[in-house]
């Protein structure tokens, strides 16, 4: 009865070993979700981003835009998703029984030298050219159809042809501000589309050195944020000079402002 006795007792032990390290497994597992839903969550959050953008740039709310240029930012250059990352391949590799990681995604990002920028990049030069062709191409269009020679009048007839260039100008003077501020959702959808499912297949696939590189080409396209903002803010603000009814509500409080800051000044 001894022996038979010293043998349950040994299997009751490493029963109770074998339930212990399955609560450990789990609860790796549970930690590892947790860091993997933390940065996954980054790609929701930049469409959702997208979205708001979308919203308020057709308002022209200049504040809130860039407000969501800084989030922007902030959401892909990150110091807690580096640490979520961190946490993730540190506690695969003890759970699957590898070699833990040599060193921080931020080590290797910092080492990383030939990365490349893959993000849409908008200048003004390149503005202005594609506010000149759609002018261009208004007077082309306008011109086809008032010079058909019915018209007793020339002046009639340049007079009108100046109304339509008039209000052509200043449909592309409002589309090239518009299409400044779209840049940014242009970067947001980028960077969920296209970069930061890198970093979570990267990280699937635990290869860190895939992840530092997204992460990486995200924090290039991330930083460039402010500076879109500030080419989105030039161009409305031609757009308020030329038309400040073209900008609607905020036009209007920007005008009443105006006015008190000049009855201000003469007080």
């Amino acid at each position: 009865m001894g022996e038979l006795a010293d043998r349950v007792a040994r299997l009751e032990h490493e029963v109770t070993e074998a339930q212990e390290a399955l609560r450990v497994v789990e609860k790796i597992d549970e930690e590892i979700e947790s860091a993997m839903d933390e940065i996954e969550s980054v790609c929701e959050a930049l469409l959702n981003l997208s979205g708001q953008l979308d919203g308020e740039i057709a308002d022209h709310n200049y504040a809130a835009v860039e407000g969501y240029a800084y989030e922007l930012w902030g959401l892909v250059d990150s110091e807690q998703a580096r640490r979520a990352v961190d946490t993730v391949a540190l506690l695969t590799a003890v759970r699957d029984g590898r070699a833990l990681p040599a060193t921080s995604v931020d080590a290797l990002i910092i080492a990383l030298k030939d990365v490349k920028a893959s993000h849409p990049t908008l200048t003004q030069e390149e503005l202005d050219q594609e506010f000149q062709a759609a002018v261009d191409r208004a007077e082309g269009i306008w011109r086809e159809i008032y010079d058909d020679g019915s018209w007793e009048s020339e002046d009639e007839r340049e007079s009108h042809l100046a109304d339509h260039m008039h209000e052509a100008r200043q449909e592309a003077i409002s589309e090239r501000a518009v299409r400044a501020g779209r840049l940014l959702m242009e970067l947001c959808d980028h960077l969920a589309e296209t970069v930061w499912p890198e970093v979570t297949d990267g990280l699937r696939g635990t290869d860190l050195e895939r992840v530092a590189r997204a992460l990486k080409e995200a924090s290039l396209a991330g930083e460039t944020a402010p500076a879109v903002y500030k080419l989105y803010e030039v161009n409305l603000s031609v757009q308020y000079e030329s038309d400040p009814y073209s900008l609607g509500v905020m036009g209007e409080q920007l005008m009443a402002f105006e006015s008190w800051l000049g009855v201000q000044e003469k007080g």
